[in-house]
């Protein structure tokens, strides 16, 4: 498969492998509930989508799903370290700043082997422009400005987001179900990041527990009322898309 990006539409050449194993999973329809800290929940996500074929489940996978479990983790927690150098005035928060970018560059880079070059710097610009309103909001807090104008301006970036992954995933990275993912997240940074400015302890504890089961380790499925993390829907989906290139 490669990828073109002209006029943000992504254009798809295919060329079928009789030899490959094409999964063709059922979104079913997303549901919504509160959890304890009052976030939106998604009750029927990807833990019910068709099983991956036997012969993935092996290392290759594993050690690809540690790996993106990895890079979103760094990714999504580099905001509260430029906070925290930020209003620390410490010397590093222009270094930080530039992690959080590469950060981004990493996951685009993850998608280079399945989706090409195009696509994976697309993916990594989106995650730039949505750090880069992150930043503002800190920069906003510290200084005690209003934040309405920022919170809304992430909308159409997390919507950019979702549907570039959409087109290039469509069978398993369903544009709700990124909208609903990111939109999280996002209320969760701000979750954090007005708890930590308060001096609100036990609050900046929740979020910070919340961003870790939303980005790294989901919830498991009680009953429907569990979810996939944002890290396990992107690895995942790129597995049951190009499942021969992890068979070992």
């Amino acid at each position: 498969m490669y990828i073109r990006r002209t006029n943000k539409v992504l254009e798809s050449n295919n060329v079928k492998d009789p030899d490959v194993l094409e999964c063709e999973p059922v979104i079913p329809p997303l549901m919504h509930s509160k959890n304890g800290a009052g976030y939106d929940v998604i009750d029927t996500v990807v833990a019910t989508l068709t099983e991956l074929p036997q012969y993935v489940m092996n290392e290759n996978t594993m050690l690809f799903r540690m790996d993106a479990r990895t890079a979103w983790t760094r990714w999504a927690f580099s905001l509260m370290n430029y906070a925290v150098s930020l209003n620390g005035n410490l010397p590093g928060t222009d270094q930080v700043k530039g992690r959080m970018h590469k950060n981004a560059v990493i996951l685009g880079d993850f998608l280079v082997p399945y989706y090409g070059m195009t696509a994976g710097r697309a993916v990594a610009t989106a995650l730039i422009a949505i750090d880069d309103i992150g930043m503002h909001y800190v920069e906003a807090k510290k200084a005690k400005a209003p934040t309405e104008e920022i919170v809304a301006s992430w909308i159409p970036y997390v919507n950019d987001l979702a549907s570039l992954m959409n087109e290039l995933n469509p069978n398993n990275w369903p544009i709700m179900l990124l909208q609903d993912l990111f939109n999280n997240l996002i209320r969760a940074w701000q979750d954090q990041l007005d708890a930590r400015a308060a001096g609100d302890i036990l609050a900046d504890e929740i979020a910070i527990d919340y961003l870790n089961k939303l980005v790294v380790t989901g919830v498991k499925d009680h009953n429907f009322g569990g979810y996939s993390s944002i890290a396990d829907v992107f690895s995942r989906g790129i597995i049951a898309q190009f499942p021969a290139m992890f068979s070992e």
